[in-house]
């Protein structure tokens, strides 16, 4: 299928839907959206009383702001209506029928974030800037207070009861690094001393919620996973030990990787890296899985009786809304919520295998998708997810099955440095970036030359943004990869360090490692540069330099500059240009092999 039959590059880059930040409020499932036929505008979304679909924010109004960087936690409902953060960080407030109303407008780099309701109506939220966090309490009638302060970051502010829970960490740590889990009493017109409950260095407490029972729920990583834990009488005890990551690296507000139902189970996800279970855990401490034929599922999960909703997705279906009837007497099987919309398929996925390879550092696991045919080497693309602190989810990603359905095998590398396998494997990047998450990338590919799955000459390795930089260093090794395309990608680790906002600063710090920049004259096979031009997360202007250089070295090298695309290149027209070009230039590269 390499003679050009396969999805369209164009058909591609309108299917990609992303939901996210569901819950449960009034009897309806609300969620944040964005997708191509509107602009990529992220809109509230919510299910009216026959489960359809319906906007609720006018299109008009983009939902979501830039707390921390990535956002999260960008909207709530109470009585009164939808409270969101628009995209320029400030705080607004939309009742049905009406137009938006600006609650508080927001200066320089301040931004509102982490949006929570507050026990008789108002709100909870997260303002900081570059220096300095808040969380503020906002009444009903649009008035604010400070609450707590800080010279570190706040996150997920939580009051039940006259107790505000909250997690905080310092500035020169990331929250998956070390994060408290703080309470303050909170009075009428006063805000008592505060304690910290768990957490600190060397302990990620995440997560915090008041369940039913009036205890304080949350996820810690202290044995090395994340797993759920509740604070009862002073105490901490664990609710479902169990050794997987029960929560991801919090790089957004807003997460919510359990619910409660009535009867006082609760419902939790597990990852390994690849799979997301869902786990409902009873009251007496018996263990079920349920939505068993979910294979991925989004930290979002809410409750309401015994109907559990989440986020989810297989190898055969994309991202979408499913509901679980966690009271049906056979297997709890998950089921799309409302109408899925319908658009005909030209090409029908075929779900991967969870595959391993011997590299450095141990086994390295991978997801590998083979296209259809008679199994033979054929041209192989190894990708690096854009974490580094990421996953490979099981589920169905259009890019990928771009590839596969022009005859590409395709391998997805769960390198060292990834989530989903505990804090030491996700630590283990640390000052070996660029080294440690190439060798496990070019085991795969050895293997898979090794077994005959792949043709000599013909394996390429791909990666977007800190992805791009492994496939870089990738490119500067001698190895088994034949070219490889960088896409918004990190050239200078020191460099964007330096150049990376607050939050994300000591994440840069604690990675970089002698690999160092990237610089032309290492490169050793052809390489790829895509950027957009209103990338605000790594420079445009230092990746096409980059590609100038080298350009003038010769050699079968190419790039690609997006006119006012971003650093994910969500445009339609922008991820279309893209695909074309990656596709293009793997078949230059092998239009030089030998018959």
């Amino acid at each position: 299928m390499i003679d050009g039959i396969g999805l369209p590059p164009e058909w591609v880059a309108r299917k990609v839907v992303t939901c996210d930040e569901l819950r449960s409020a009034s009897g309806s499932l609300w969620w944040l959206q964005s997708d191509p036929d509107h602009g990529g505008v992220r809109r509230v979304m919510r299910t009216d009383a026959s489960g359809a679909t319906v906007a609720v924010t006018p299109p008009d109004f983009s939902v979501g702001g830039r707390l921390h960087a990535y956002g999260g936690g960008d909207f709530t409902v109470t009585a009164d209506g939808v409270w969101f953060v628009g995209d320029d960080g400030s705080l607004l407030r939309h009742a049905a029928g009406r137009v938006p109303e600006l609650i508080d407008a927001v200066a320089g780099s301040a931004q509102y974030g982490d949006l929570a309701t507050a026990p008789g109506g108002g709100l909870l939220a997260v303002r900081g800037d570059d220096t300095v966090d808040e969380i503020i309490a906002v009444s009903r009638a649009g008035r604010s207070r400070v609450l707590v302060r800080s010279r570190g970051f706040l996150g997920s502010p939580r009051l039940a009861r006259g107790t505000l829970a909250y997690v905080e960490w310092q500035r020169d740590r990331m929250p998956w690094d070390s994060a408290r889990l703080v309470l303050a009493d909170i009075r009428s017109d006063t805000v008592g001393p505060s304690r910290v409950v768990a957490g600190g260095r060397g302990e990620s407490a995440v997560q915090p919620s008041w369940g039913p029972d009036g205890l304080l729920y949350f996820m810690s990583d202290r044995t090395g996973w994340w797993n759920l834990y509740r604070l009862r009488n002073s105490v901490v005890e664990a609710v479902a030990p169990i050794e997987a990551d029960c929560a991801p690296a919090p790089w957004e507000g807003g997460y919510q990787s359990y619910g409660f139902t009535g009867d006082g189970t609760v419902v939790l996800t597990a990852m390994d890296g690849f799979a997301t279970e869902l786990i409902a855990v009873e009251s007496k401490g018996r263990r079920r899985q349920v939505g068993s034929n979910l294979t991925s599922v989004k930290p979002y999960v809410t409750v309401d009786g015994s109907l559990l909703a989440v986020i989810g997705s297989t190898p055969s279906s994309p991202s979408a809304i499913w509901s679980v009837d966690l009271a049906a007497s056979t297997d709890s099987q998950a089921f799309p919520a409302g109408k899925a919309p319908e658009f005909p398929v030209p090409w029908t996925p075929i779900p991967p295998s969870v595959e391993t390879a011997s590299g450095p550092g141990g086994l390295v696991r991978f997801l590998l998708h083979l296209p259809p045919g008679d199994p033979q080497p054929g041209p192989l693309l190894v990708r690096a997810h854009p974490g580094p602190t990421d996953d490979v989810p099981l589920r169905l990603d259009w890019v990928t099955q771009y590839f596969v359905s022009h005859g590409f095998t395709v391998a997805e590398v769960l390198y060292r440095g990834s989530t989903g396998q505990g804090r030491a494997f996700r630590q283990s990047l640390h000052g070996r970036w660029g080294t440690y998450d190439v060798d496990d990338c070019a085991a795969v590919a050895e293997h898979l030359l090794t077994t005959g799955q792949a043709t000599p000459g013909a394996v390429f390795v791909s990666g977007a943004s800190a992805g791009g930089y492994t496939a870089l260093q990738a490119a500067c090794r001698p190895g088994p990869f034949t070219a490889a395309t960088a896409i918004s990608a990190i050239i200078d680790p020191g460099g964007w360090e330096l150049s990376v906002p607050a939050f994300q600063r000591p994440h840069a710090a604690a990675l970089r490692g002698p690999a160092g920049a990237v610089r032309a004259e290492r490169v050793r096979c052809p390489v790829l540069v895509i950027h957009g031009s209103a990338d605000t997360i790594t420079s445009a202007g230092e990746a096409m330099h980059f590609a100038e250089e080298l350009a003038g070295r010769g050699g079968d090298h190419g790039s690609l500059l997006v006119e006012g695309g971003d650093h994910y290149l969500s445009a339609p027209s922008a991820r279309e240009q893209a695909l074309r070009a990656e596709l293009d230039f793997y078949r230059r590269i092998m239009s030089r092999l030998p018959a």
